[in-house]
């Protein structure tokens, strides 16, 4: 008779098991779809904004429609400050990749020789907002060169400029007096 017992409460304990594991299943997954919905609207949100295409791949121009300016001269540029009693530099040559195949492609690459000033401004103004340490990091010229390309986009309002090249990158760095 005591193993009887035991049999029911151990089958009873079971049932109620499977009854609360039923319960949680109901109750927890239409959170989870809405958490799941919810993350895959903000991924393709941000996929929207990288993408240029709906397939998922950035565009580049073909080899044959790439052009390219470089500035006439390379610009020195003062580093941001970064505390510890010394100056820093970087001289930096600037080359510029456009898609010869936009539709203002022509308006654009004329305009640029007349306009290098802009060109060193927004390169100045970028790289000044870095110090020597940030600067001499890889990952670091890789967003400069981003930011470089996106103010010269939001500048000559086109976006036929898609990619800035560093041709000559040189820092240094020197004892205040």
């Amino acid at each position: 008779m005591r193993k009887n017992l035991i049999s029911v409460i151990i089958l009873a304990i079971g049932i109620v098991n499977l009854v609360l594991n039923a319960l949680m299943v109901f109750v927890f997954l239409p959170t989870m779809k809405k958490t799941d919905n919810l993350i895959t609207e903000i991924a393709s949100i941000l996929n929207l904004e990288l993408e240029q295409n709906p397939d998922g791949t950035i565009t580049a121009p073909n080899i044959e429609d790439v052009q390219t300016y470089a500035l006439s001269e390379a610009i020195t540029v003062n580093l941001k400050d970064s505390g510890d009693d010394m100056s820093a530099y970087v001289m930096v040559g600037i080359s510029i990749s456009m898609d010869g195949s936009a539709k203002d492609y022509e308006s654009i690459s004329t305009k640029m020789a007349d306009t290098e000033s802009w060109i060193f401004d927004v390169t100045r103004s970028v790289i000044q907002e870095y110090t020597y340490e940030e600067i001499n990091q890889l990952d670091v010229q890789s967003e400069v060169k981003q930011r470089i390309t996106e103010g010269l986009q939001e500048r000559y309002q086109t976006d036929c400029i898609y990619d800035v090249t560093f041709s000559q990158f040189t820092t240094q760095q020197f004892k205040k007096q």
